[in-house]
């Protein structure tokens, strides 16, 4: 288990937790609260959208996979709206469009927001909502906004033939993953033959293992794909030991295959 795993969903729970009603009283700009803001704003710019109808009414929208449920409960928890899954059942959907929830996550990601797409969405909302838009904070290591562009679009997995571990976040333009590398290393590229999409990537043993213990232990996640995270020195260590390469039948072979047992049940939100 990473260290400060526990404490920073701790983190994450006791603020969203702390306003039951948002109404009552104004959010401060601590610390805490300032990552669960940071959180929220990869959260939509990864898997959101800020939908205008034609008779002008503001819905936030997100949908993930349903491992993924504990992500969109933090957002009703916050905004209200509702947690619900879409009508063939493969993905959850949150959708708030009462106008005290919309205002508050206005105040909450004004700012915060990376996404070009995302951005011009915001601007329009603002437009009917007549609030002025904050420019955009330049994204720093300590931003929590990464662990929630991650929650979303992003990935953990290995390569047993390379022996490498990849962490990746896909989107179908660039712009927003060319952000990430001056601040988080790695590199993008075009993740498909037609470059419909783009997949920023760290491979690096040192970059992955910096990335591990030095940021996502302090912005943790909170979806199912940060259990991951606590096998990657597990991974490298039966890579060097020849467990990847070794039989099935042998000690270190089977070694190996009890770690993919306990990688692929990381998928299980139950797990």
């Amino acid at each position: 288990m990473l260290l400060g795993t526990s404490k920073t969903v701790r983190m994450f729970s006791n603020c969203f937790s702390s306003i039951s009603h948002l109404g009552n009283k104004a959010r401060g700009n601590d610390d805490t609260d300032l990552k669960v803001r940071q959180w929220i704003a990869g959260i939509i710019d990864g898997d959101g959208s800020l939908y205008i109808s034609k008779k002008g009414y503001v819905e936030l929208c997100v949908v993930m996979e349903p491992r993924d449920s504990a992500c969109l409960n933090k957002l009703k928890q916050r905004y209200g709206g509702s947690v619900k899954a879409t009508s063939r059942a493969k993905a959850i959907r949150f959708r708030l469009h009462h106008m005290a929830g919309i205002e508050q996550v206005i105040k909450d990601v004004n700012g915060l927001l990376q996404n070009p797409v995302r951005l011009a969405q915001l601007k329009r909302v603002c437009t009917i909502y007549n609030i002025e838009i904050i420019p955009t904070v330049e994204l720093s290591y300590n931003s929590a906004y990464l662990s929630g562009l991650f929650d979303t679009d992003g990935s953990v997995y290995y390569n047993k033939k390379s022996m490498q571990v990849f962490i990746t976040v896909t989107q179908k333009g660039r712009e927003l993953l060319d952000i990430l590398v001056p601040v988080f290393g790695g590199t993008v590229r075009p993740s498909n033959k037609k470059a419909t999409a783009f997949k920023w990537t760290v491979s690096k043993k040192s970059e992955i293992l910096n990335l591990i213990d030095n940021y996502f232990h302090r912005n943790n996640c909170v979806s199912a794909k940060h259990k991951k995270f606590g096998l990657v020195r597990q991974f490298y260590f039966l890579s060097s030991i020849g467990a990847l390469k070794a039989p099935m039948d042998s000690v270190l072979g089977r070694s190996f295959t009890k770690f993919v047992e306990q990688w692929k049940a990381t998928n299980n939100p139950d797990s």
